[in-house]
């Protein structure tokens, strides 16, 4: 089948894929691949859930679609609800769009038009961290930490102008003094760019796509909080990974209570990959805010709250009650971890292992001394495993003048125990043969 589409990258014969189960995908030659890392941390409960499929079929024969100043839909506002109920924040009020990209967009808007109907219009500036990546809108990659953004850089803000804390495992600063030294590179920004011009902080409360699941240090997050608070600074948490039980609970945010933010922007596992769809969470004191204002919130996309999105999220949130995911997240987690840090015992390539239930990195070095990336070790794992059945997400990183290299691993929430052990096996194999190219 010749491909006109620059959807996939040209030049490059990817398979063609023809059906998916679970943490499966089989292609046109009938080859079956362990989907371990979601497809981009997407299939939270995996491929071609049935009642997924079936709220789909249902409700496109019933109402598929209306736009957001015409009408309300009853998928809607029982999302909304849903949210509520599981948000770590109480009075939570919900914005719904179609990607992680559009909804770090509307948190953008958020931010601006808040502080303008608050008195104090100057605050429009935004900071973010490096590194990090929040989208490919021009928005969202202004306030991307990513070597993606170097085509682009001459029409994008410098928002991300602090350091994500534990980014640079070269540091072996202790985790303690890794939080302080993290808080106070922050402050220097916020006073650096004038607190009476910002908005709002965008973080990753567990660093995706850009450094491989790198949570935060103890109390960093607190700290972090607490300086939003002093400068009168919003904090939004961008979840467009973490959130829907990736990391054992609803959010990453429930982690830490004592540092929860006023907006949380999430995407990718809330309709586990049957239709597009993202959504913003608000702090109640916020959303109030805007709810008394004549226009309300004007500022969003076509497919905003469309139903069809709307009854797949609120079936997601049901499944995971139902099948107790959340738990299996967290137990599964834990075993995928125990067994990712028996193999960095074995394999020297391995410099960390890192993340939180069902979203765990693995940092590639050539030597744990000097832990020096291992150059191209991102691609040669991802190619290796790849060859043996498995999917893994390839995660190189520009820190400074170095590229980290690193993999991420999210399979299915549902994941079977024995296709874990799998992952781990070809993990193993895979390791192997990476070690033995980059011996001399």
């Amino acid at each position: 089948m010749v491909d006109f589409s620059l959807t996939a990258t040209p030049g490059r014969a990817l398979p063609l894929a023809v059906s998916a189960r679970g943490a499966r995908i089989v292609d046109e030659h009938g080859r079956s691949m362990i989907d371990a890392c979601g497809g981009a941390m997407v299939m939270g409960l995996g491929h071609a859930h049935p009642r997924l499929v079936e709220v789909v079929q249902r409700q496109v024969a019933e109402l598929s679609f209306t736009y957001r100043f015409s009408f309300r839909n009853r998928p809607m506002l029982e999302l909304a609800e849903l949210l509520r109920e599981i948000a770590p924040f109480p009075k939570a009020w919900s914005f719904f769009n179609s990607s992680g990209s559009e909804s770090v967009e509307s948190a953008i808007h958020l931010a601006i038009l808040y502080w303008q109907l608050a008195g104090k219009p100057q605050k429009t500036d935004l900071i973010s961290r490096w590194p990090s990546y929040h989208g490919s809108t021009l928005g969202a990659m202004a306030l991307s930490g990513s070597g993606r953004r170097s085509a682009f850089e001459a029409v994008l803000a410098k928002h991300p102008i602090a350091p994500t804390a534990g980014a640079d495992i070269r540091a072996r600063r202790s985790p303690e003094a890794e939080a302080e030294w993290a808080a106070r590179e922050l402050e220097d920004a916020i006073v650096r760019r004038g607190p009476e011009h910002v908005a709002a902080l965008f973080i990753e409360p567990i660093t995706g796509s850009q450094g491989a699941a790198i949570p935060p240090p103890a109390d960093y997050l607190r700290r972090v909080r607490e300086l939003c608070d002093r400068y009168e600074l919003l904090l939004v948490f961008d979840e467009t990974i973490t959130a829907m039980g990736r990391t054992g609970d609803w959010f990453a945010a429930c982690h830490w209570p004592d540092a929860l933010p006023d907006v949380i922007t999430y995407a990718k596992g809330v309709t586990s990959g049957i239709v597009p769809f993202s959504g913003m969470l608000v702090r109640g004191e916020i959303a109030e805010v805007f709810e008394s204002s004549p226009d309300g919130f004007p500022w969003g996309h076509t497919f905003s709250g469309y139903p069809l999105g709307c009854a797949v999220a609120a079936e997601v949130i049901r499944v995971i009650r139902d099948e107790q995911l959340l738990d299996a997240a967290r137990t599964k987690g834990d075993w995928l971890r125990a067994r990712l840090d028996e193999l960095a015992t074995r394999h020297a390539v391995i410099g960390q292992v890192r993340g939180r239930g069902l979203l765990q990195g693995i940092e590639l070095v050539t030597d744990r001394e000097t832990l020096t990336p291992l150059a191209g070790g991102t691609a040669k794992l991802t190619a290796e495993c790849r060859a043996r059945g498995l999917m893994i997400y390839p995660c190189p990183t520009t820190l400074g003048r170095t590229t980290v290299e690193a993999v991420l691993l999210a399979p299915p929430l549902v994941t079977p125990d024995s296709e874990l052990a799998e992952i781990v096996e070809i993990l193993d194999d895979s390791l192997a043969a990476c070690q033995r190219s980059s011996e001399p």
